[in-house]
């Protein structure tokens, strides 16, 4: 009995089994595909030692098929992974499997030894229009896209004309692992050690089968075992792992700096942010202005309408501040109600007062929760440095009495009613 492919049955089931527990931990959906893509490969290694313990004849030929499409629908699914392409996963799968199935039935056909060119052929145009439908779904795909689809199938034709079925079997499985490095740095979220690591094993996963098939007479007596051809998979599969740590490990990061609600930057970085202006006014002896923002009576509607209404209110009045800041400036949101704002490199007060009066203009639109209209008043307090302030403390204390004050004149002289109506 040939048992030279079961090293390679426990490696990948327990692959297997560790991306049905990072499936289980991260609900994303790049894993999910991932998972099938590594369950059909075990299907693929399971078929091949059926296939290698089999005399030749139907079976053999049969466990053949199915080892060399599952080899083919794992490249797929993994293509799938790193599209933009957002639907209902099982539809995504049902759509994979269908636009593959030209490609699959030309893999049975070259397993079953079968010799009518026109079949090799009919599944190579079928194959065509099935993947450049597929790719034309991708809204982000490349304008060169299709037409590069349409020269591969032409090589994969040109193949079958000169009746080398096997160099077309190696060019299909070449391309479409290519295919997957492409769309794999594509789908990734940013440039990355882990992606790039995992996107250069793919690439050595699809030059593993034009290679070996040139070498494979010269290399008849080295000894060279599967094995071999098989470690750019383990390399993906690392490179796979690395990258979703690296992505928890980035939005771990991200949440430790952000509000969870506005995702705007937190305490702790606008403290940073506020020393580092700071010091670059303290260096080149300019100003920097600082801005507390705090909102009008948001407490009573917390109380009437609930907090599902507050926080509505909150992240509207986040994304209308955001519009009127500039490039270099920080908002954030310290903490309730109270939002913040550094304004670096402003000439005097004059234009630091203009352009906290850009952001109390956020306050002028309202937002719909539940069919009401949902606005809010806001007092903003403005400190100057070094006029008000030299150091954090200080300054933060300025901004903030003036933003006391602020809201103590407003209450001495309404400006109108900020009660939420009906739409």
């Amino acid at each position: 009995m040939n048992l030279s492919v079961v090293p390679d049955f426990l490696a990948i089931g327990g692959l297997v089994l560790v991306f049905a527990a990072l499936l289980r931990k991260t609900g994303q959906m790049r894993p999910r595909y991932w998972l099938v893509g590594w369950a059909m490969i075990l299907v693929h290694i399971v078929a091949q030692f059926v296939e290698r313990n089999l005399v030749a004849g139907p079976a053999a030929d049969a466990a053949l098929a199915v080892s060399l499409s599952m080899l083919l629908l794992t490249s797929v699914a993994f293509i799938w992974a790193g599209s933009d392409t957002r639907l209902a996963w099982w539809r995504d799968l049902a759509i994979t499997l269908a636009a593959a199935i030209p490609d699959v039935a030309f893999f049975v056909l070259a397993a079953y030894g079968a010799e009518a060119r026109f079949a090799y052929l009919l599944c190579t145009a079928l194959g065509l229009a099935s993947t450049a439908w597929v790719f034309r779904r991708d809204r982000r795909k490349p304008s060169w896209c299709v037409p590069v689809v349409v020269g591969i199938y032409a090589v994969q034709a040109m193949y079958v004309w000169q009746g080398a079925i096997d160099q077309a079997l190696n060019w299909m499985l070449f391309w479409h692992y290519l295919a997957v490095a492409f769309c794999f740095y594509r789908g990734a979220t940013g440039p990355s050690v882990g992606v790039a690591f995992t996107t250069v094993s793919f690439v050595a996963w699809a030059a593993v089968f034009p290679v070996a098939s040139v070498l494979d007479p010269w290399l008849a007596g080295w000894g060279i075992q599967d094995e071999a051809w098989n470690l750019p998979k383990f390399l993906v599969a690392t490179g796979m792992i690395f990258t979703l740590l690296e992505e928890q490990i980035g939005h771990a990061e991200h949440a430790s700096q952000h509000d969870a609600l506005t995702g705007l930057p937190n305490r702790r970085v606008f403290a940073n942010r506020l020393e580092q202006a700071l010091r670059r006014a303290r260096e080149s002896g300019g100003r920097m202005a600082m801005l507390v923002i705090d909102l009008n009576d948001f407490k009573r509607i917390n109380d009437t309408l609930g907090h599902a209404a507050g926080d509505a209110l909150l992240h509207f009045v986040a994304q209308r501040l955001q519009q009127g800041v500039r490039a270099g400036d920080t908002l954030a949101r310290l903490g309730g109600d109270e939002f913040a704002a550094i304004l670096p490199e402003v000439a005097d007060r004059a234009g630091a007062l203009a352009r906290a009066e850009r952001l109390a203009r956020a306050f002028d639109a309202s937002t719909e929760f539940q069919g009401l209209q949902l606005s809010i008043a806001a007092s903003i307090g403005l400190a100057l440095y070094p006029d008000d302030g030299q150091d954090e403390t200080r300054l933060y204390a300025a901004a903030d009495r003036a933003m006391y004050a602020s809201k103590v004149a407003e209450r001495a002289a309404p400006q109108g009613d900020a009660d939420p109506e009906p739409a």
